[in-house]
Parts: structure tokens; C-alpha cells; sequence
């Protein structure tokens, strides 16, 4: 299989990443309009308008509504997923954490679609630049609300968010030697110490 490579297109910019958790309720996302934006998954429901759409798991990608939306996504979709079967889609190598993948055709994804998506915006921004996430939660609402689009139909395995932060905390020695600043941006998150942690 060929990889797609990430050619640095953000040069040195700030890039920003909408993630799933529902603290994107309380943020004005048209504020992004016309900046450097990559959504994950069902976010791009948000920010329509994003450049770039990454999914990691499959069966987002194999639920028809998703599947349309793909189509019509005017951006490019980045995935790691072998399965995908579709010339839209572009598809890079797969690696396992710990940190990111510095190889261009490759993004590290195991436990959380978050590390993925930072690498892809590791690789547009280059030294110098600014990764700021938004729904990057590690943490349910009070109310038990999971995400801030319509949840995915599968069940979410219990300590899920700990995987998902023992991945996430292993990519902050690469941001530092990257030269990359990140800041976790997400109202009230579980996470906001791996943003401060490396600028």
C-alpha cells in the first residue's frame, strides 16, 4: 500500500483540532472560521468547513450518515484504517504511541483518535508552530453527556479515558523536541495538564 505523505502546508501557524468531548458546547466555533482547523470524526458535524477530517476507527467511517458526510466534505479525509476502501480517503501508516511518528506518511493512533490528529497537525505546522485542541475532555458532563455531537453507537469501555491519557501524555516529549507549543483549550477538562506541560 502507498501512504499518503503530510506536506508542511501551515508553516510555522497555529493549527487548531476539534475533538468529540462536550465541553465544544460552551466554545464559539465560528471563531474558527478561516483558521487552520482539523476536526475529528462526527465533529466535522461542527466545522463543516474544516481543511482536514481524520477518523481512526472503521465503524465511524462504515455508518452511512458518515459516509455521506464523507463524500461531501470538501477538504481532504485522513485515516489510518487498511479498511478504508474509497479514492477520497487518504490514508497514512499506522503507528503505536509511545510519542509521534516524525515520518511523513506516518501518524501515531492506538488508545485515542486526539494523538493521530495532533501528529497530522505536527507534520502541516513544523517548528515553531501552535496546536490548540477543543473537546479534548478526558471527562464525562455532570448531566452524563458523552460528546457534543449525537454519540457513536457503540459502547465506551470503562477507563477508556485513562488509556486514552496514557497515549496523549506520551507525545509531550516529541512536541518538545518538535519545537511545537499545545495547549489544551477545552472548558473544564480532566487533560489540562498535558498542554502546560511542554510550552
Amino acid at each position: 500500500m502507498k501512504y499518503w505523505k503530510v506536506t508542511q502546508e501551515w508553516p510555522g501557524q497555529m493549527a487548531f483540532i476539534v475533538a468529540g468531548g462536550p465541553s465544544v458546547l460552551d466554545v464559539n466555533l465560528e471563531l474558527l472560521r478561516g483558521r487552520n482547523v482539523i476536526a475529528i470524526n462526527s465533529s466535522v458535524y461542527a466545522v463543516p468547513w474544516a481543511q482536514f477530517l481524520y477518523f481512526g476507527d472503521y465503524r465511524w467511517f462504515a455508518e452511512p450518515n458518515n459516509r455521506a458526510t464523507v463524500a461531501s466534505f470538501t477538504g481532504r479525509i485522513i485515516t489510518t484504517s487498511k479498511l478504508v476502501r474509497d479514492r477520497n480517503v487518504l490514508i497514512c501508516r499506522r503507528v503505536n504511541p509511545p510519542g509521534l511518528a516524525v515520518e511523513r506518511d506516518s501518524l501515531t493512533q492506538h488508545w485515542t483518535s486526539l494523538t493521530a490528529a495532533t501528529n497530522l497537525a505536527t507534520h502541516l505546522v513544523g517548528s515553531g508552530g501552535t496546536i490548540i485542541w477543543l473537546g479534548a475532555d478526558g471527562c464525562y458532563r455532570a448531566d452524563g453527556r458523552t460528546h457534543h455531537h449525537e454519540p457513536h453507537p457503540w459502547v465506551r469501555k470503562n477507563g477508556c479515558f485513562d488509556k486514552q491519557y496514557a497515549d496523549l501524555i506520551t507525545i509531550v516529549p516529541s512536541l518538545q523536541k518538535l519545537n511545537i507549543a499545545a495547549f489544551n483549550a477545552s472548558p473544564g477538562t480532566a487533560w489540562g495538564e498535558i498542554g502546560r506541560a511542554h510550552v
